[in-house]
């Protein structure tokens, strides 16, 4: 038993001394191969909290709701239509995101809130390339009907005031072609 364990530990070790060289070698050179870019990418929590509003808008039954009077008051991190994102910058950034929410009447809301945390997750790590740490979907209340949409206001036909007959138009002479029945 004893030598399985130093075979194991001896296999660890030699695994991450190999990742150490390539580790260093990686820090001690700065060139950058031919047709590379060097550089870092940050995304922004506002892009974050976008994405996550828009899968949020997307799901059937969801409500974005007021995340609270503190975050109105500008009281810790700043949240917007429901949604708020923590970004740990790092070597690769972990993102955690508040989502504040009011369910549709009759919705089973376990369920939704698992829709809600699956769907915001893959959507910023798809679009994103970061790793999401947390969705806390926090269910402010329940609503019973759909917000009402925007609708166009009708629009009116002008007023005529005083309708004068068209005069019909001309009728054109017909040409008479002998052996042709006329119609």
């Amino acid at each position: 038993m004893d030598e399985m364990n130093k075979k194991l530990e001896s296999e660890v070790f030699e695994e991450e001394s190999a990742y150490e060289g390539v580790l260093s070698e990686t820090a001690e050179t700065d060139v950058v191969p031919e047709g590379m870019v060097a550089g870092v990418v940050h995304i922004s929590e506002d892009v974050l909290s976008e994405l996550a509003k828009k899968t949020l808008s997307s799901i059937e039954g969801v409500q974005p709701a007021s995340p609270g009077i503190a975050s109105k008051l500008g009281i810790g991190r700043k949240a917007s239509e429901g949604v708020r994102v923590v970004l740990e910058d790092g070597i690769h950034p972990v993102a955690s995101v508040d989502v504040y929410i009011m369910v549709k009447f009759g919705l089973r809301i376990p369920d939704l809130a698992w829709d809600v945390q699956e769907m915001i997750k893959k959507n910023i790590e798809e679009y994103t390339g970061y790793k999401v740490k947390a969705v806390n979907v926090n269910v402010q209340g329940i609503y019973f009907k759909e917000k009402p949409v925007a609708a166009e206001p009708p629009v009116e036909e002008p007023k005529a005031e005083a309708k004068q007959p068209e005069e019909p138009a001309p009728e054109q002479e017909k040409s008479v072609q002998p052996g042709v029945e006329q119609l």
